[in-house]
This record gives C-alpha cells, sequence and structure tokens, in this order.
C-alpha cells in the first residue's frame, strides 16, 4: 500500500504549476496512483479557479479508481468554509459531494496538545538603581 502526504498549500503550487507547464494529467495521476492520500491543512490557503477545477478531477479519478482508495483530509475548519479557500462554487460543490459520500467525519475539539512540553521561565531584572540627592 502506497500512501502520499501533502499540505493544501504544496497541493495549490503543485496544482498551479502543473497548469502553467500544461502537465495536468501527469499532476492528477501522481495524486490519484497511492491508495492513501492525505491532504493536511485545507483552509491555510486558497486555490484558484484551475487548481480547484484539478483538486476536483483528483478526487473524481480517486473515485473512480479499483485499488484500495482512501482520502485523509485535515482541517480547522468545516466544509462550510471552504467555500472562502476555493474558487469556483460549483466545482467545489461536486467536489464535497463526492469526498463526504461515503465518508467517515471526526469533528475534533479540544485543548491543543502542542506546546504541552513547553518549559516557561520567569527572569527578573534587578531595578536600575538611583542615586538620591543630599545623601551619600
Amino acid at each position: 500500500m502506497q500512501s502520499y502526504y501533502i499540505k493544501a498549500r504544496e497541493l495549490r503550487d503543485k496544482l498551479t504549476r502543473a497548469v502553467r507547464l500544461g502537465s495536468e494529467a501527469n499532476a492528477i495521476n501522481a495524486l490519484v496512483r497511492p491508495n492513501c492520500l492525505v491532504l493536511d491543512e485545507i483552509g491555510r490557503c486558497v486555490f484558484d479557479k484551475a487548481s480547484t477545477e484539478l483538486f476536483f478531477h483528483v478526487v473524481d479519478r480517486r473515485l473512480d479508481k479499483r485499488d484500495p482508495s482512501t482520502m485523509v483530509v485535515t482541517s480547522n475548519y468545516g466544509p462550510d468554509k471552504w467555500g472562502e479557500y476555493f474558487t469556483g462554487t460549483s466545482t467545489l460543490l461536486c467536489t464535497l459531494d463526492r469526498i463526504f459520500d461515503s465518508a467517515s467525519v471526526y469533528m475534533m475539539s479540544g485543548p491543543s496538545f502542542r506546546g504541552a512540553g513547553l518549559e516557561r521561565f520567569v527572569v527578573e531584572t534587578a531595578p536600575t538603581a538611583t542615586k538620591l540627592k543630599g545623601r551619600a
């Protein structure tokens, strides 16, 4: 089983570069090939219309695969907010429809564990000495 991890910003840049170079098919194939695609941090960047279209094709092709095809998508925002990060409302709706068609969704909340091992130090400086008039 092959897996591929990519952050949303890296995916957006990869898809944008593919459009610019005319290598959309190669970019899509590379993202469809792994059995598990992990897309991290949706909502950390904005996809233009062309990148949103290519993302749709990645999701659509992954659903049509005969091999096991899992997608793990992480975000600090619910799908109702994803319209702010993908351009092209109808394309996004089709993409979301495919992603959530047979999905298991885990919504987690609570305090972050990042920084749990953080050590805090308080450093106090000595007050500056001031010379008082008339005293020796």
